[in-house]
């Protein structure tokens, strides 16, 4: 049985996409990928079922499905590569972050301002990545992992792998190059290297193998993690449905 706990939320009152889908892999065991269904519920008993092509994650009360996974196919994340950005650019991208935090004098537009991975709280990863000025379209941060994100080695947890990246495909796909609010519907994740806390990273958002354009209301993104040497460490392959 998995609950994704009330401190794991993304939207208000609903489990964030990408610690929920981790959740979800882990509980299978294998590499999958995954597709978000619905709503994912916060504080809810959330039961695995196997089915004809993989699996669900389905409310335990009632057997509402929240998610589905078939086995990652082969070949799933070629072309999710891009080339490595600095710490100092990536800096410098952070300050592009496109929402900023609230005022008495002025509301955030932020569409999940208390996610525990890019919103404002003191308990959050600081995932803010803005859009870098290389002309690639891409945007980027730092991202330093805090403690509380890892295990007693200090080795960063692999659900908040899974959260950063997907925070930071969300700003490529929903402000490149004009905000348009949109959620995960699909999402894959590879951990190459697991991340070390208070170790300062790179994150950084882009098109990889998909269209930079939206098609409709569909469009794909990828996101990846180096280090400061410039070895990708991990990356996501999803894609998204623009809520309007």
């Amino acid at each position: 049985m998995i609950v994704i706990e009330s401190w794991a939320q993304g939207r208000e009152g609903l489990g964030q996409g990408g610690w929920s889908s981790s959740q979800f892999a882990a509980a299978i065991g294998e590499p999958v990928s995954i597709s978000l269904r619905s709503s994912i519920p916060l504080e809810t008993p959330l039961r695995v079922m196997a089915t004809p092509s993989g699996w669900s994650l389905v409310v335990d009360a009632d057997d509402q499905v929240v998610m589905e996974a078939v086995p990652l196919p082969a070949g799933h994340f070629d072309g999710v590569e891009t080339t490595p950005v600095s710490i100092d650019a990536a800096v410098e991208a952070r300050s592009r972050f496109p929402e900023l935090p609230p005022t008495p004098e002025r509301p955030t537009t932020h569409n999940a301002p208390r996610c525990f991975s890019c919103g404002f709280s003191e308990r959050t990863m600081q995932v803010w990545p803005g859009a870098l000025e290389d002309g690639t379209g891409r945007v980027a941060s730092d991202f330093t992992p805090p403690t509380w994100v890892a295990g007693p080695d200090g080795l960063v947890r692999p659900g908040a792998v899974w959260t950063a990246l997907d925070c930071t495909c969300g700003f490529y796909v929903g402000h490149v190059p004009a905000r348009r609010s949109a959620v995960t519907v699909q999402y894959a994740v590879e951990i190459l290297s697991p991340l070390r806390a208070l170790e300062p990273y790179v994150i950084v958002g882009f098109p990889g193998p998909w269209s930079a354009e939206w098609d409709g209301r569909k469009r794909g993104g990828c996101s990846a993690i180096f280090d400061v040497d410039g070895t990708m460490m991990a990356r996501a392959n999803s894609f998204w449905v623009a809520l309007d």
